[in-house]
């Protein structure tokens, strides 16, 4: 049998042709252009793709004059070596010792104080001489002296001729000790000169050396530092060079697919393509009309055949998630939407200048495999009375529990993560990973917790699963071989991740972990709930109503009523800067909106997501409304209300807010859909000030009862509009209740506001009254016109008052209710 002609391909060096982003997934296009094929057999081998693709959903495409036989997928090892692939660089920073000269040359003379030296040194020789001959004329007149008494004992000595010698020579004796004297007196006062001259010019030079080597100990300061500097210096270029060796190792895959594509030359056919699955595929591809190429130089007769090949497939390591900033302004109640993509790649591969599409099409279905749920008969009977009674069976029938536990479970486990433990990272030899240990310790002070360039280490969790898409689950068991306790669990709320994620460890601090399957959404933004079911009660404010607050109230503290979304309530990302991105073009097909970015992109992996400008959305006529529910806290709580007029579907997602100018802090956009309308809280209004004081009691014993117990309740909100008097009225919902009577005994009654009740007929609103009174007591005549206020009374003695009050006035609301009941009962709340 004929050996077919083989050629090899890397992924790394195959161009994209384009990546579609999905909320939980991605699919990637890649060409094989211009593959030379000799008449007969072919074999393609594709070697490199990322170990977390979908190995089912591998397709090959082509055209060209060949027909594909087979296809088979099987998971290798990585054949590549990790320093070849990333070499460490040669042209490492070498410290320079630069041998630190100690300057230690001699001092420089000064010349002036040398020649000093060497006059007095001649002058003291000099003296020397001069008392040489002082000693040296008292010598010889004890030589005459001696001589003169020796001639006494002698006979016949001429004496004049004896003294007059004696003369003569003493005075030569005392002619030279003179001139020795005073020649010792001049070389005396000649040294004592130059004596005081050596001591001053010393004086200078001891001052100038100090001055030298403070300048000397300056210089050897500044080499220090300069030296420390550029230690600091390869010290952070080694950090960052391990961190960059790190993040690489946490996408360096241990196994990847390597994808065989068998390929009949010679043969035309109707085109076709073929997927993973087949066996042998009789898919022909369209012709080509190229020149043909010699490729054997031995026969000259044997012409090649050309042909282009796609491959494309899925992983789940690559998605995208919206991301918003909204800019409100309440002065013109306009705003502003900047509608953000955060692009995530974890796998293996680099998508260099290829086209980028984000879609939502996992947002509107929820699998294949989910069909039509069908009613079961719901029948009840009648238990004795010693079995034990489930009102849950009455109100919930056991099929629908099943049913929503099962939706639940689908929620969050759609989309299926493989364990990346076994698939990612490098394996160090032992010479390497103690070496980079002790360099790691040598450079940042103590011993690392994991090897400088070995296993990255990270927690298996797993990527969010977005817009009704279910959650990745849970899972411990290494893939193809790799053996651990397999302990999935399909609750979210037992969530557990498995093993180290990029390399068998523990670290968490080399990459963001991507977000676990969240819980159902409560109603509100956790950090708010959070905060205020941390929070004490706020006291009641009675005093200082008209003075600047005391506390700025906290916007975090505002209760929200946005509805959780379990469609899409997995594609939340943590926050991200802000920047400024070019739109993308939007489409809408069916249930699915695709959204293409411009230009060509390059994703390469990375644990952090990039960010990319979708859509920019102006909104108009932006109602404001600020509710006070004084009895649990006296605080005006500011809510925008939005239309999304433009064509695009809003996903829910985290968002920055900005009101006026000033930042508020990060909060979560509703999902809405165009044309709908959203709500969004925005905190605490400062600007409207609220005292709730005390309640006002008076008992009495008379009433509607006989010797029956009456108490007449009285409670008031003022609230004060502090802006400036130029500006527009402020509209305010006030919430207060009065309790309602759960026994016959018990009678309630609404004082005031007079006239409330309830309607009685469904769909048809109660009627208000007008209510309110001026807040400022004895103010000024303009203080009376406040604006308005109307009371309605609901259900379950609920009042609201719809306030519409000025800029610059104060309005007070009275709320006064009687509570009667018989004398020696007593009265407590049912819960």
């Amino acid at each position: 049998m004929e050996s077919p002609h083989t050629q090899d391909f890397h992924v790394r060096d195959l161009p994209t042709r384009s990546v579609t982003l999905f909320p939980s997934q991605a699919q990637i296009v890649r060409e094989i252009k211009n593959v030379t094929l000799k008449p007969g057999p072919n074999e393609i081998t594709v070697v490199g793709v990322t170990p977390t693709a979908d190995e089912h959903s591998i397709k090959v495409e082509g055209t060209g004059s060949a027909t594909i036989t087979d296809i088979t997928v099987k998971l290798l090892p990585n054949r590549d070596i990790f320093q070849e692939i990333y070499p460490d660089s040669d042209s490492e920073s070498e410290s320079e010792a630069t041998s630190e000269e100690d300057d230690d040359d001699d001092d420089k003379v000064n010349d002036a104080l040398e020649e000093v030296r060497d006059k007095l040194i001649a002058l003291k020789d000099e003296q020397k001489r001069a008392r040489e001959v002082i000693s040296s004329s008292e010598s010889r007149l004890k030589i005459l002296d001696s001589y003169n008494h020796s001639l006494e004992r002698k006979c016949g000595v001429n004496i004049e001729a004896s003294i007059e010698t004696y003369r003569v020579e003493r005075e030569k004796v005392f002619q030279d000790h003179m001139d020795g004297a005073a020649r010792e007196r001049d070389l005396a006062k000649e040294i004592l000169k130059l004596t005081k001259e050596k001591t001053r010019l010393e004086k200078v030079q001891a001052k100038e050396k100090a001055k030298a080597d403070r300048e000397k100990a300056k210089v050897k300061r500044a080499k220090e530092k300069l030296r420390e500097k550029q230690e600091r210096r390869e010290r952070e270029a080694l950090r960052e060079k391990v961190r960059v060796r790190q993040e690489r190792e946490q996408f360096w895959p241990r196994s990847c697919y390597t994808i065989k594509i068998s390929l009949d030359a010679g043969a035309n056919f109707t085109p076709g393509s073929s997927r993973r699955s087949s066996i042998s595929s009789l898919a022909d591809v369209k012709l080509v009309t190229e020149k043909d190429k010699e490729t054997d130089a031995a026969d000259d007769t044997a012409t090649s055949i050309t042909c282009d090949l796609t491959l494309s497939y899925v992983t789940s390591s690559a998605f995208w998630a919206p991301s918003y900033d909204l800019a409100l302004s309440s002065t013109s109640n306009t705003g502003t939407l900047s509608f953000d993509a955060q692009l995530t790649n974890m796998t293996s591969e680099t998508w260099a200048n290829s086209k980028v599409t984000l879609s939502t099409s996992q947002a509107s279905f929820s699998g294949l495999h989910d069909d039509t749920p069908k009613l079961v008969p719901w029948r009840l009977k009648i238990v004795g009375k010693l079995n034990q009674w489930e009102q849950a069976d009455i109100v919930h029938s056991h099929e629908e529990q099943h049913h929503k536990q099962l939706w639940s479970t689908q929620q969050n486990n759609a989309v299926m993560q493989k364990p990346r433990a076994g698939l990612f990272g490098v394996n160090p030899n032992p010479f390497q990973q103690a070496q980079a240990q002790a360099q790691a310790q040598s450079l940042f002070g103590k011993p690392m917790q994991k090897p400088a360039f070995g296993s990255a280490q990270m927690n298996n969790q797993m990527a969010p699963a977005g817009f009704g898409s279910a959650a990745p689950q849970a899972k411990t068991s290494a893939l193809f071989g790799g053996s651990a306790n397999a302990n999935a669990n399909t609750n979210t709320n037992n969530y557990q991740p498995g093993g180290g994620l990029f390399g068998n460890s523990n670290n968490t601090n080399n990459a963001r972990p991507m977000p676990p399957p969240p819980p159902a959404a409560p109603t509100g933004p956790p950090r708010a709930l959070a905060r205020s079911a941390a929070a004490p009660t706020a006291a009641p404010q009675s005093e200082g109503l008209f003075e600047p607050p005391q506390t700025a109230p906290n916007p975090d503290d505002a209760p929200s009523t946005i509805p959780a979304d379990n469609l899409d309530g997995q594609t939340i990302l943590d926050a991200a800067p802000l920047l400024n991105f070019q739109d993308s073009s939007f489409e809408e097909t069916g249930l699915t909106s695709t959204y293409d970015l411009p230009h060509l992109k390059t994703l390469p992996p990375s644990t952090t997501p990039s960010k990319q400008r979708v859509a920019r959305i102006t909104f108009t006529s932006i109602t404001f409304t600020r509710t006070v529910v004084p009895k649990y806290k006296p605080a005006a709580y500011l809510r925008a209300t939005l239309r999304n007029t433009s064509k695009l579907t809003l996903l829910r997602g985290p968002t920055g807010l900005t009101l006026d100018g000033s930042f508020l802090g990060r909060s979560t956009l509703p999902r809405c859909s165009a044309g709908d309308t959203f709500s969004i809280p925005l905190g605490v209004d400062p600007a409207v000030r609220v005292a709730y004081p005390k309640p006002e009691v008076t008992r009495s014993t008379t009433g509607m009862f006989t010797k029956g117990e009456n108490a007449v309740y009285t409670r008031s909100v003022t609230l004060v509009n502090t802006r400036a008097a130029a500006g527009k009225p402020v509209a305010i919902t006030v919430l207060d209740q009065v309790p309602v009577s759960e026994d016959e005994k018990i009678r309630v009654d609404l004082l005031t506001p007079a006239g409330l009740s309830v309607s009685t007929t469904p769909g048809v609103a109660a009627k208000g009254v007008v209510t309110g009174e001026p807040g400022r007591v004895g103010g000024r005549k303009e203080d009376k016109e406040w604006g308005k206020a109307t009371a309605v009374l609901r259900k379950e003695g609920e009042v609201q008052w719809n306030v519409s009050l000025d800029a610059g006035k104060s309005v007070k609301l009275v709320l006064r209710y009687e509570v009667a009941f018989p004398t020696g009962e007593r009265v407590a709340q049912v819960y």
